[in-house]
Protein backbone atom coordinates (compact mmCIF):
# COMPACT_ATOMS: atom_id res chain seq x y z
CA UNK A 1 0.00 0.00 0.00
CA UNK A 2 2.88 1.93 0.49
CA UNK A 3 4.01 2.08 -2.88
CA UNK A 4 0.35 2.29 -4.02
CA UNK A 5 0.22 6.21 -2.39
CA UNK A 6 3.16 7.23 -3.21
CA UNK A 7 2.72 10.23 -6.09
CA UNK A 8 6.48 10.41 -8.11
CA UNK A 9 6.41 14.09 -7.55
CA UNK A 10 8.12 16.63 -5.33
CA UNK A 11 5.35 19.11 -4.62
CA UNK A 12 3.62 19.05 -1.21
CA UNK A 13 -0.07 16.90 -2.76
CA UNK A 14 0.17 12.95 -1.60
CA UNK A 15 -2.32 11.04 -4.42
CA UNK A 16 -3.63 8.40 -2.89
CA UNK A 17 -6.62 5.60 -2.78
CA UNK A 18 -8.97 5.69 -0.63
CA UNK A 19 -8.63 5.27 2.96
CA UNK A 20 -11.14 4.82 6.16
CA UNK A 21 -11.32 8.16 7.65
CA UNK A 22 -11.54 9.89 4.08
CA UNK A 23 -15.13 10.26 3.95
CA UNK A 24 -15.95 13.94 5.96
CA UNK A 25 -13.29 15.57 3.66
CA UNK A 26 -14.25 14.19 0.90
CA UNK A 27 -18.22 15.25 1.25
CA UNK A 28 -16.50 18.31 2.34
CA UNK A 29 -14.88 18.87 -1.18
CA UNK A 30 -18.29 17.97 -2.68
CA UNK A 31 -19.79 20.87 -0.55
CA UNK A 32 -17.68 23.47 -1.74
CA UNK A 33 -18.18 22.51 -5.77
CA UNK A 34 -21.75 21.53 -5.74
CA UNK A 35 -22.83 23.84 -3.15
CA UNK A 36 -24.57 21.78 -0.68
CA UNK A 37 -23.17 18.85 1.16
CA UNK A 38 -24.04 15.04 0.21
CA UNK A 39 -25.37 12.69 2.49
CA UNK A 40 -23.14 9.81 4.45
CA UNK A 41 -26.31 7.93 3.34
CA UNK A 42 -25.46 8.78 -0.12
CA UNK A 43 -21.93 8.47 0.15
CA UNK A 44 -22.32 5.09 1.32
CA UNK A 45 -24.75 3.91 -1.22
CA UNK A 46 -22.54 4.89 -3.68
CA UNK A 47 -19.24 4.06 -2.87
CA UNK A 48 -19.70 1.53 0.00
CA UNK A 49 -22.94 -1.03 -0.58
CA UNK A 50 -22.47 -1.56 -4.49
CA UNK A 51 -22.74 -4.82 -5.07
CA UNK A 52 -19.75 -5.80 -7.18
CA UNK A 53 -16.55 -4.46 -5.08
CA UNK A 54 -14.68 -5.29 -1.41
CA UNK A 55 -13.21 -1.62 -1.40
CA UNK A 56 -14.46 2.14 -1.84
CA UNK A 57 -13.48 2.73 -5.21
CA UNK A 58 -11.66 6.41 -4.90
CA UNK A 59 -8.77 8.04 -6.22
CA UNK A 60 -7.85 11.72 -4.85
CA UNK A 61 -5.23 13.79 -3.84
CA UNK A 62 -4.97 15.60 -0.48
CA UNK A 63 -2.44 18.37 0.97
CA UNK A 64 -1.77 19.08 4.35
CA UNK A 65 -3.83 16.53 5.42
CA UNK A 66 -6.79 18.06 3.17
CA UNK A 67 -8.53 16.59 0.32
CA UNK A 68 -8.70 18.42 -2.33
CA UNK A 69 -9.28 16.43 -5.53
CA UNK A 70 -10.99 13.37 -6.00
CA UNK A 71 -12.41 10.92 -8.77
CA UNK A 72 -14.59 8.39 -8.26
CA UNK A 73 -15.67 4.91 -9.44
CA UNK A 74 -18.89 3.16 -10.15
CA UNK A 75 -19.02 -0.15 -10.78
CA UNK A 76 -21.21 -2.29 -13.40
CA UNK A 77 -21.10 -5.49 -15.53
CA UNK A 78 -20.89 -4.99 -18.87
CA UNK A 79 -22.37 -7.50 -21.56
CA UNK A 80 -22.03 -8.60 -24.89
CA UNK A 81 -23.65 -11.22 -26.24
CA UNK A 82 -23.22 -13.93 -23.68
CA UNK A 83 -19.76 -12.63 -22.71
CA UNK A 84 -20.37 -9.79 -19.29
CA UNK A 85 -17.22 -8.59 -18.10
CA UNK A 86 -16.44 -5.96 -15.09
CA UNK A 87 -16.48 -2.11 -15.65
CA UNK A 88 -15.99 1.07 -14.28
CA UNK A 89 -17.71 4.34 -14.80
CA UNK A 90 -15.56 7.41 -13.78
CA UNK A 91 -17.96 9.75 -11.43
CA UNK A 92 -17.78 12.91 -9.43
CA UNK A 93 -14.37 14.45 -10.34
CA UNK A 94 -13.41 17.63 -8.49
CA UNK A 95 -10.27 19.96 -7.67
CA UNK A 96 -10.92 22.53 -5.14
CA UNK A 97 -11.08 25.78 -6.83
CA UNK A 98 -7.94 26.91 -5.00
CA UNK A 99 -5.64 23.72 -5.74
CA UNK A 100 -6.62 23.80 -9.80
CA UNK A 101 -4.03 24.27 -12.92
CA UNK A 102 -1.83 21.91 -10.93
CA UNK A 103 -2.21 19.18 -13.02
CA UNK A 104 -4.22 16.87 -10.01
CA UNK A 105 -6.94 15.60 -12.17
CA UNK A 106 -4.73 13.84 -14.26
CA UNK A 107 -2.43 12.86 -11.77
CA UNK A 108 -5.55 11.13 -9.38
CA UNK A 109 -6.76 9.92 -13.19
CA UNK A 110 -3.81 8.21 -13.62
CA UNK A 111 -3.79 6.79 -10.08
CA UNK A 112 -6.96 5.13 -11.48
CA UNK A 113 -6.16 3.72 -14.24
CA UNK A 114 -2.44 2.29 -12.57
CA UNK A 115 -4.68 0.69 -9.75
CA UNK A 116 -7.31 -0.66 -12.08
CA UNK A 117 -4.95 -1.70 -14.89
CA UNK A 118 -4.72 -5.79 -15.28
CA UNK A 119 -7.00 -6.49 -12.18
CA UNK A 120 -10.72 -7.68 -12.29
CA UNK A 121 -12.56 -4.95 -14.34
CA UNK A 122 -12.31 -4.77 -18.30
CA UNK A 123 -12.57 -0.71 -18.99
CA UNK A 124 -13.74 2.49 -17.83
CA UNK A 125 -16.60 3.87 -19.31
CA UNK A 126 -17.95 7.36 -18.96
CA UNK A 127 -20.22 10.42 -19.93
CA UNK A 128 -17.52 13.57 -19.42
CA UNK A 129 -18.59 17.15 -20.67
CA UNK A 130 -16.53 18.59 -23.46
CA UNK A 131 -13.64 20.04 -21.11
CA UNK A 132 -13.09 16.26 -19.58
CA UNK A 133 -12.86 14.76 -22.47
CA UNK A 134 -9.99 16.62 -23.63
CA UNK A 135 -8.38 15.99 -20.60
CA UNK A 136 -9.23 12.13 -20.92
CA UNK A 137 -8.31 11.61 -24.56
CA UNK A 138 -4.85 12.90 -23.59
CA UNK A 139 -4.75 9.74 -20.77
CA UNK A 140 -5.65 7.26 -23.31
CA UNK A 141 -9.41 7.25 -23.35
CA UNK A 142 -11.57 7.04 -26.71
CA UNK A 143 -14.69 9.24 -27.92
CA UNK A 144 -17.43 6.63 -28.46
CA UNK A 145 -20.40 9.15 -29.90
CA UNK A 146 -22.48 12.01 -28.66
CA UNK A 147 -25.30 10.22 -26.94
CA UNK A 148 -28.62 11.33 -28.84
CA UNK A 149 -31.76 12.34 -26.75
CA UNK A 150 -35.46 13.25 -27.19
CA UNK A 151 -37.24 15.33 -24.74
CA UNK A 152 -41.01 16.15 -24.04
CA UNK A 153 -41.04 19.89 -23.42
CA UNK A 154 -43.82 20.10 -20.75
CA UNK A 155 -43.33 23.26 -19.39
CA UNK A 156 -40.67 24.74 -22.04
CA UNK A 157 -40.76 28.58 -20.09
CA UNK A 158 -38.26 26.60 -17.48
CA UNK A 159 -35.55 26.29 -19.99
CA UNK A 160 -35.60 30.22 -20.75
CA UNK A 161 -33.08 32.17 -18.94
CA UNK A 162 -33.67 33.52 -15.55
CA UNK A 163 -36.22 36.11 -15.34
CA UNK A 164 -38.21 35.25 -18.68
CA UNK A 165 -40.06 32.21 -17.57
CA UNK A 166 -42.39 33.88 -15.83
CA UNK A 167 -42.57 36.71 -18.76
CA UNK A 168 -45.34 36.78 -21.27
CA UNK A 169 -43.68 34.61 -23.74
CA UNK A 170 -43.10 32.07 -21.11
CA UNK A 171 -46.34 32.03 -20.57
CA UNK A 172 -47.47 31.76 -24.21
CA UNK A 173 -44.91 29.03 -24.59
CA UNK A 174 -46.13 26.98 -21.57
CA UNK A 175 -49.94 26.90 -23.20
CA UNK A 176 -48.82 26.52 -26.58
CA UNK A 177 -47.08 23.05 -25.27
CA UNK A 178 -50.16 22.10 -23.11
CA UNK A 179 -52.15 22.36 -26.20
CA UNK A 180 -49.79 20.56 -28.63
CA UNK A 181 -49.28 17.81 -26.42
CA UNK A 182 -52.85 18.08 -25.30
CA UNK A 183 -53.48 16.75 -29.23
CA UNK A 184 -50.61 14.70 -29.37
CA UNK A 185 -51.62 12.18 -26.13
CA UNK A 186 -55.04 12.06 -28.18
CA UNK A 187 -53.39 10.85 -31.11
CA UNK A 188 -51.54 7.95 -29.11
CA UNK A 189 -54.47 7.23 -26.55
CA UNK A 190 -55.23 3.79 -28.12
CA UNK A 191 -54.04 1.25 -25.52
CA UNK A 192 -52.77 -2.35 -26.70
CA UNK A 193 -54.65 -3.79 -23.45
CA UNK A 194 -51.78 -3.85 -21.17
CA UNK A 195 -52.29 -4.08 -17.20
CA UNK A 196 -49.59 -1.45 -15.71
CA UNK A 197 -48.05 -2.17 -12.01
CA UNK A 198 -46.72 0.67 -10.35
CA UNK A 199 -43.51 -0.18 -8.21
CA UNK A 200 -41.91 1.95 -5.72
CA UNK A 201 -39.40 -0.55 -4.86
CA UNK A 202 -37.44 -2.21 -7.53
CA UNK A 203 -39.10 -5.40 -8.41
CA UNK A 204 -35.30 -6.87 -9.35
CA UNK A 205 -36.58 -10.29 -10.12
CA UNK A 206 -39.27 -9.43 -12.41
CA UNK A 207 -37.03 -7.09 -14.13
CA UNK A 208 -34.24 -9.21 -14.88
CA UNK A 209 -36.40 -12.12 -16.22
CA UNK A 210 -37.72 -9.64 -18.67
CA UNK A 211 -34.32 -8.06 -19.64
CA UNK A 212 -33.27 -11.69 -20.50
CA UNK A 213 -36.15 -12.49 -22.53
CA UNK A 214 -34.30 -10.68 -25.10
CA UNK A 215 -31.13 -9.85 -24.38
CA UNK A 216 -29.55 -7.39 -27.45
CA UNK A 217 -26.44 -8.49 -28.88
CA UNK A 218 -24.66 -5.18 -28.06
CA UNK A 219 -22.25 -3.86 -25.60
CA UNK A 220 -24.48 -2.39 -21.91
CA UNK A 221 -24.78 -3.35 -18.41
CA UNK A 222 -25.96 -6.46 -17.34
CA UNK A 223 -29.45 -6.07 -15.87
CA UNK A 224 -29.58 -8.63 -12.95
CA UNK A 225 -31.48 -8.38 -9.88
CA UNK A 226 -29.15 -7.50 -7.63
CA UNK A 227 -28.05 -3.93 -9.99
CA UNK A 228 -31.24 -2.52 -9.89
CA UNK A 229 -32.13 -3.17 -6.35
CA UNK A 230 -28.86 -1.25 -5.61
CA UNK A 231 -29.07 1.58 -8.50
CA UNK A 232 -32.84 2.08 -7.92
CA UNK A 233 -32.18 2.65 -4.18
CA UNK A 234 -30.22 5.74 -4.75
CA UNK A 235 -31.13 8.05 -1.78
CA UNK A 236 -30.44 11.04 -4.04
CA UNK A 237 -33.27 10.32 -6.51
CA UNK A 238 -36.87 8.71 -6.70
CA UNK A 239 -37.64 6.10 -8.94
CA UNK A 240 -41.02 4.41 -10.25
CA UNK A 241 -40.67 0.81 -11.47
CA UNK A 242 -44.18 0.68 -14.51
CA UNK A 243 -44.17 -3.13 -15.15
CA UNK A 244 -46.99 -4.05 -18.23
CA UNK A 245 -48.53 -7.84 -17.55
CA UNK A 246 -50.37 -9.98 -19.98
CA UNK A 247 -52.82 -12.75 -18.57
CA UNK A 248 -50.76 -12.35 -15.33
CA UNK A 249 -46.81 -12.48 -16.48
CA UNK A 250 -44.16 -9.24 -16.70
CA UNK A 251 -43.46 -8.88 -20.55
CA UNK A 252 -42.10 -5.02 -20.64
CA UNK A 253 -41.35 -2.17 -18.10
CA UNK A 254 -40.28 1.09 -17.97
CA UNK A 255 -38.06 2.70 -14.90
CA UNK A 256 -38.48 6.63 -14.18
CA UNK A 257 -36.03 8.87 -12.18
CA UNK A 258 -36.77 12.01 -10.91
CA UNK A 259 -33.90 14.32 -9.01
CA UNK A 260 -36.66 16.98 -7.51
CA UNK A 261 -35.61 19.41 -9.78
CA UNK A 262 -38.86 19.20 -12.12
CA UNK A 263 -37.29 16.75 -15.16
CA UNK A 264 -38.34 13.30 -14.86
CA UNK A 265 -36.34 10.96 -16.82
CA UNK A 266 -36.83 7.76 -18.44
CA UNK A 267 -34.16 5.63 -17.06
CA UNK A 268 -34.89 1.90 -18.30
CA UNK A 269 -36.65 -0.15 -20.86
CA UNK A 270 -36.59 -3.71 -20.80
CA UNK A 271 -36.70 -5.94 -22.94
CA UNK A 272 -33.42 -3.87 -23.94
CA UNK A 273 -33.88 -2.20 -27.33
CA UNK A 274 -37.30 -4.30 -28.38
CA UNK A 275 -39.84 -2.53 -29.86
CA UNK A 276 -42.83 -4.26 -27.75
CA UNK A 277 -46.13 -2.97 -28.25
CA UNK A 278 -46.41 -3.09 -24.40
CA UNK A 279 -44.05 0.04 -24.30
CA UNK A 280 -46.88 2.68 -25.72
CA UNK A 281 -49.21 1.51 -22.70
CA UNK A 282 -46.30 2.52 -20.18
CA UNK A 283 -45.42 5.46 -21.53
CA UNK A 284 -49.08 6.60 -21.65
CA UNK A 285 -48.69 5.65 -17.85
CA UNK A 286 -45.79 7.41 -17.29
CA UNK A 287 -46.64 10.66 -19.36
CA UNK A 288 -50.11 10.41 -16.78
CA UNK A 289 -48.11 10.22 -14.06
CA UNK A 290 -45.92 13.22 -14.90
CA UNK A 291 -48.08 16.19 -15.89
CA UNK A 292 -46.35 18.66 -13.46
CA UNK A 293 -43.00 17.78 -14.72
CA UNK A 294 -41.09 20.84 -16.45
CA UNK A 295 -39.65 17.70 -19.22
CA UNK A 296 -39.35 14.26 -19.58
CA UNK A 297 -36.00 12.97 -21.10
CA UNK A 298 -35.10 9.51 -22.99
CA UNK A 299 -32.01 8.31 -24.99
CA UNK A 300 -33.45 7.83 -28.60
CA UNK A 301 -31.94 3.86 -28.13
CA UNK A 302 -34.50 3.30 -24.75
CA UNK A 303 -37.75 3.62 -26.77
CA UNK A 304 -38.19 3.76 -30.45
CA UNK A 305 -38.25 6.96 -32.15
CA UNK A 306 -41.35 6.41 -34.25
CA UNK A 307 -43.62 5.78 -30.74
CA UNK A 308 -41.39 9.26 -28.70
CA UNK A 309 -42.38 11.23 -31.94
CA UNK A 310 -46.46 9.60 -30.98
CA UNK A 311 -46.42 11.07 -27.62
CA UNK A 312 -45.13 14.43 -28.31
CA UNK A 313 -41.36 14.24 -28.00
CA UNK A 314 -38.87 16.13 -29.94
CA UNK A 315 -35.30 14.87 -30.65
CA UNK A 316 -31.97 17.38 -29.36
CA UNK A 317 -31.24 17.88 -32.74
CA UNK A 318 -33.87 20.10 -33.39
CA UNK A 319 -33.24 23.84 -33.62
CA UNK A 320 -34.64 24.98 -30.86
CA UNK A 321 -33.03 22.35 -28.24
CA UNK A 322 -29.97 21.79 -29.87
CA UNK A 323 -29.35 25.57 -28.37
CA UNK A 324 -30.75 24.74 -25.11
CA UNK A 325 -28.81 20.96 -24.49
CA UNK A 326 -25.29 20.31 -23.74
CA UNK A 327 -23.77 17.36 -25.71
CA UNK A 328 -23.22 14.16 -23.66
CA UNK A 329 -20.11 12.40 -24.79
CA UNK A 330 -19.28 8.68 -24.09
CA UNK A 331 -15.57 7.43 -23.84
CA UNK A 332 -13.95 4.25 -23.31
CA UNK A 333 -10.70 3.55 -22.00
CA UNK A 334 -9.44 -0.06 -21.60
CA UNK A 335 -7.96 -1.70 -19.28
CA UNK A 336 -5.42 -4.14 -20.09
CA UNK A 337 -1.83 -3.32 -20.47
CA UNK A 338 -0.91 -4.66 -24.14
CA UNK A 339 -3.45 -4.63 -27.13
CA UNK A 340 -4.85 -8.06 -27.59
CA UNK A 341 -5.05 -9.33 -24.16
CA UNK A 342 -7.96 -8.11 -22.90
CA UNK A 343 -11.99 -9.34 -23.53
CA UNK A 344 -12.54 -7.20 -26.01
CA UNK A 345 -10.55 -4.98 -28.30
CA UNK A 346 -10.41 -0.79 -28.69
CA UNK A 347 -11.75 -0.63 -31.58
CA UNK A 348 -15.16 -2.67 -30.61
CA UNK A 349 -15.36 -0.99 -27.33
CA UNK A 350 -15.31 2.60 -29.20
CA UNK A 351 -17.85 1.61 -32.04
CA UNK A 352 -21.33 3.30 -31.41
CA UNK A 353 -22.69 0.86 -33.68
CA UNK A 354 -21.61 -1.97 -30.75
CA UNK A 355 -23.75 -0.29 -27.88
CA UNK A 356 -27.26 0.13 -26.44
CA UNK A 357 -27.73 3.40 -23.95
CA UNK A 358 -30.36 4.12 -21.65
CA UNK A 359 -30.06 6.34 -18.79
CA UNK A 360 -29.09 3.44 -16.67
CA UNK A 361 -25.60 3.52 -18.62
CA UNK A 362 -25.39 7.26 -18.69
CA UNK A 363 -25.92 8.13 -15.26
CA UNK A 364 -24.86 7.04 -11.73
Amino acid sequence: MALENQTGSSDDYRVRTYEPGDRDGILSLLETEWGYRPSVDWFDWKYVDDPYLSHVPITLAERDGEIVAIQGYVPCRVRRGKRVVSALKPVDAVVHPDHRRKGLYSRITERGIRHYTDRESAFFFNFPNAASLGAQQKLGWSEVTVVPMYYRLQRPSELLPTGQAAAPAGRVADSIARTGLGLWEQIAATSAGYDVERYASPPGNALESIYESDVPRTFHVHREAQYYRWVLDAPSAGHTVYVANRDGRPVAALVTRSNGDGDVMVFDAVPLGANHDAFADLLAAVIADNEGASTLSVTDQTLSSTLLSRFGFVSYETPILSRLCTPTHMAIRPLWSEEGTGPFSRRELADAENWSLSFLEVKD
